[in-house]
């Protein structure tokens, strides 16, 4: 027993060893995390998956244009056969050249068919069906099937940019998140000097030990805030995973490419164009729009007649009357032919008035989506805008604040100001910094909503 102990917790410590060794170590940039993300993530294979069905439903509709051909066969043992059966005695007049001679009859027991044969049966056929005309049913089935697989590359399109524009919102998230933990350390580390200097002041005898708690316990609050970060940086980096389809225990590391933040985009008229006609839901809704279009007039096409062509090749034995059943026969049997619904109960009328009603709904959603976009656009540019005047005046207060900050310093070192006043300085530093990161995101997640909107993430 100890030493199935002893195995198992061996077992456990390598098992513990080789998942860190084997662990993948991914540094990436936005790029890369992009290019990984359209090759795993499971919703674009599962997107890809439809244009497959989409071009197996081709094959299938495009063999609707070929002859159908079925082979039967049957085998079978059965009890209702034809069969010869002798009827009742009858007297059957004697016939002469000149007619029935009179008076004189010749008595006969005539036989008649009668199902009470019994024995076993085959029968073999080979029949083909081939339309000569169905409407245009068969030529708007294939046109749709064509409609669907361009549907299904638009909606695979808009997938790869929703998790283009997803990966671009994690990464950044991580990098802004990443630079705030560096800031908040480096605000850490000039806290732990003034620590000192208040330490060192109150040894002098020119401050207090309440200066000296006080920036303990601003100290400690920065720790949590630092903690608070990390935790956030992890559950990003968690998400990034999610979407690269990575391990849990693979480590990551974003790199940030050093590209400035932009902040004006072309003109709102010209980004609208391109938006209309490239952004992929709003395709995908035009394909949709033709599809139901075709399904109405398929509908149409059923209420009018289909012609086809047929022949038929078959061999059986067992079935002709005695004694001609022990035969084997063959033959063929070739035509054209006609059918046509005389009446549904109006089912067909129904369901070209759902059609119509369908391809309504479609066209208004295409028009609401039309405007949806609109808006999206005017609402990123005016953020844009609005990010570039935050952008400039928060520049201009980092300035001032790492100014005053300085003099803080000084004036605090020469007993001039408050621990209070130190830290505010200190403080208003930490936040235009972290300030300024925020607004450089914001503008490169801005940018990447545009090019979302635009169709163009992939």
């Amino acid at each position: 027993m100890k030493w199935n102990k002893s195995g198992l917790i061996f077992f456990v410590l390598l098992m513990f060893f080789a998942q860190e060794i084997f662990a993948a170590n991914h540094i990436l940039k936005l790029d890369d995390a992009v290019r990984i993300a359209l090759d795993k993530n499971p919703l674009v294979k599962a997107a890809e998956t439809q244009i497959k069905a989409a071009r197996a439903k081709q094959v299938q509709t495009h063999s609707l244009y070929a002859p159908k051909v079925t082979f039967l066969t049957k085998y079978f043992y059965t009890n209702n056969l034809p069969g010869m059966l002798l009827q009742h005695m009858v007297q059957a007049p004697v016939m002469s050249g000149s007619g029935p001679v009179a008076g004189e009859f010749v008595p006969l027991r005539p036989m008649a068919p009668y199902p009470s044969l019994s024995r076993d049966v085959f029968k073999s056929d080979i029949n083909l069906v081939y339309p000569l005309y169905t409407g245009g049913k068969i030529d708007k089935a294939n046109e749709s099937t064509k409609k669907l697989e361009e549907n299904y590359i638009q909606e695979t399109k808009q997938t790869k940019a929703d998790i283009t524009y997803k990966v671009t919102t994690a990464f950044y998230n991580i990098v802004f998140l990443n630079k705030v933990i560096q800031v908040t350390k480096d605000a850490l580390g000039q806290m732990n000097q003034h620590l000192e200097l208040a330490r060192k002041a109150y040894e002098e005898g020119v401050r207090s030990e309440l200066d000296i708690l006080l920036f303990q316990s601003k100290i400690e609050e920065f720790k949590s805030r630092l903690t608070d970060l990390k935790g956030k940086s992890q559950i990003a980096e968690t998400g990034l995973k999610n979407l690269l389809a990575l391990p849990m225990n693979d480590s990551l590391r974003c790199v940030d490419s050093g590209e400035e933040a932009i902040f004006q985009a072309e003109k709102e008229e010209a980004l609208l164009n391109q938006i209309l006609n490239g952004n992929h839901q709003l395709q995908a809704l035009k394909i949709k729009e033709k599809l139901v279009h075709n399904q109405g007039a398929i509908e149409k096409a059923g209420k009018k007649p289909t012609l086809f062509m047929f022949a038929n090749y078959h061999v059986y034995h067992g079935i002709d009357f005695p004694p001609y059943d022990q035969t084997w026969r063959s033959g063929y049997a070739a035509g054209v032919g006609i059918s046509m619904t005389l009446f549904d109960g109006k089912m067909s009328d129904g369901k070209i008035q759902e059609s119509r009603a369908n391809l309504s709904r479609i066209q208004e959603f295409e028009k609401g989506y039309s405007l949806k976009l609109r808006f999206e656009l005017k609402q990123t540019l005016v953020k844009l805008e609005a990010l570039a005047a935050q952008l400039k005046s928060a520049k201009a207060n980092l300035s001032v604040a790492q100014k005053a900050y300085e003099i803080a310093k000084i004036s605090y070192k020469n007993g001039v100001i408050t621990n209070i006043q130190l830290e505010d300085a200190q403080l208003n530093v930490t936040r235009v910094k972290t300030a300024i990161l925020k607004i450089e995101k914001d503008a490169f997640l801005a940018k990447a909503n545009i090019e979302l909107l635009k169709g163009q993430n992939n």
